[in-house]
């Protein structure tokens, strides 16, 4: 009876192993699909892009099951500071689909006498070529970091200005949808002093033409809020395109404009 019992352990151990082993086989990541996007859409791979090879070196062996999305794609952005990777689909049994697109400018700080950069997601990147970024400083009185390295997502020592900096990033990227692209935007928004927060949370947009767009509780559904901003301030009907207006955004997406106060 003794030995029956053995024997069954035994059995189920060794099924154990080969169960696996076949799965640590079977799961492993063996293939790479590079999917790179630009701001308009998908796009085939840039010839200065990464490899679907070089991104294997990250991945290969891993199993597909128990494998961190979270941590391969921080390794990835570490290893490539020019590129954002930003999504993986696991493709089972053993490939992963990573979704990534290149990094641009978008908005500077200046931070201990230097100037940084940070794209769109909030990571440090180059200055673009050709053109310059809206200064964005103005936001913040103090301005103590903890990571400023190039590839990396720039945090402030306050969490408070992270938050900060993560609604003037949406603001940013809700300009974009309205058509202003990033070379213009200091066109239209300015170089420094664009960007303020009052005493009630509110967020403050100056404009060139000497207009304040006043965004209250920022934090709250911004982007579409932003865009139906930027629908009444470009509209023919009313010139709010001049020094002195305000207009205001409410929280629920109301928008009071001078004469409808």
């Amino acid at each position: 009876m003794k030995s029956k019992k053995i024997i069954i352990s035994l059995a189920v151990v060794a099924v154990f192993i080969a169960v696996i082993i076949i799965m640590a086989t079977v799961f492993a990541v063996k293939e790479v699909t590079l999917i790179p996007h630009k701001f308009s859409g998908i796009e085939e791979v840039p010839k200065d892009s990464p490899s679907p090879n070089d991104i294997l070196k990250f991945t290969k062996g891993k199993s597909i099951l128990f494998m961190s999305k979270d941590k391969v794609l921080d390794k990835l952005n570490a290893a490539y500071p020019d590129w954002h990777f930003f999504y993986i689909v696991k493709d089972f049994p053993n490939i992963i689909n990573v979704h990534y697109i290149k990094r641009v400018a978008v908005v500077k700080l200046d931070i201990s006498g230097n100037e940084v950069y940070l794209d769109s997601y909030g990571y440090v990147t180059e200055k673009p070529e050709g053109w310059d970024c809206i200064n964005i400083s103005s936001a913040f009185e103090h301005r103590d970091v903890t990571a400023s390295e190039r590839g990396k997502e720039f945090k402030f020592v306050d969490e408070n200005n992270n938050k900060s900096l993560k609604i003037i990033l949406e603001a940013i990227i809700a300009s974009w949808r309205c058509k202003i692209e990033w070379e213009d935007m200091t066109t239209v928004l300015g170089m420094t002093d664009v960007f303020k927060f009052d005493s009630d949370g509110s967020l403050l947009i100056n404009t060139v033409a000497g207009a304040t767009i006043k965004v209250k509780t920022p934090e709250k559904n911004l982007t579409s809020r932003m865009i139906d901003a930027y629908s009444a301030y470009f509209n023919d009907k009313q010139n709010l395109q001049q020094e002195g207006v305000v207009l205001i955004v409410e929280s629920n997406g109301n928008i009071i404009m001078p004469n409808n106060k």
